[in-house]
């Protein structure tokens, strides 16, 4: 499973990535109604790119790095950088040259809700698989 974690993350990440956009391009009624997938495509790539950079940079897919307060330090860490260029990305997509702060807020926040709220889903199950493997001591009779 070790080996497997950080695929499974990114994984999960991207997911996360694209129900997060897909939320809110249906809140603001700008979903591509012919196809939602190719729709979601620029927006998500803007994200992607710079998650799986800064991710892989800053540590927030290491093994090693599942104690819950450097897992979840790399995660904020990588967000932060990510929703920066995210942000910048997508607006050099869609040749806008202002990024309004309510958005850049919202998707500083939101967009780590859904991050953050699957990678807590991921060390709580990580956590739980791990204490089923290590094996229990026998108590010696005195």
């Amino acid at each position: 499973m070790k080996r497997m974690t950080p695929f499974v993350l990114l994984l999960g990440d991207l997911v996360a990535l694209m129900l997060f956009i897909y939320v809110g391009q249906r809140e603001h009624d700008v979903v591509n109604a012919d196809n939602p997938i190719l729709g979601l495509l620029p927006s998500v790539g803007a994200f992607a790119l710079p998650w799986v950079v800064a991710g892989w940079w800053l540590g927030a897919f290491r093994d090693d790095a599942l104690t819950p307060r450097e897992f979840l330090g790399r995660t904020l860490i990588a967000w932060l950088a990510t929703a920066f260029l995210g942000l910048l990305f997508r607006a050099l997509l869609l040749g806008r040259a202002v990024i309004p702060t309510a958005f850049a807020i919202a998707t500083l926040g939101f967009g780590g809700l859904f991050l953050f709220g699957w990678r807590l889903l991921f060390l709580l199950g990580w956590k739980i698989a791990r204490s089923r493997e290590l094996p229990v001591e026998s108590s010696k009779a005195v």
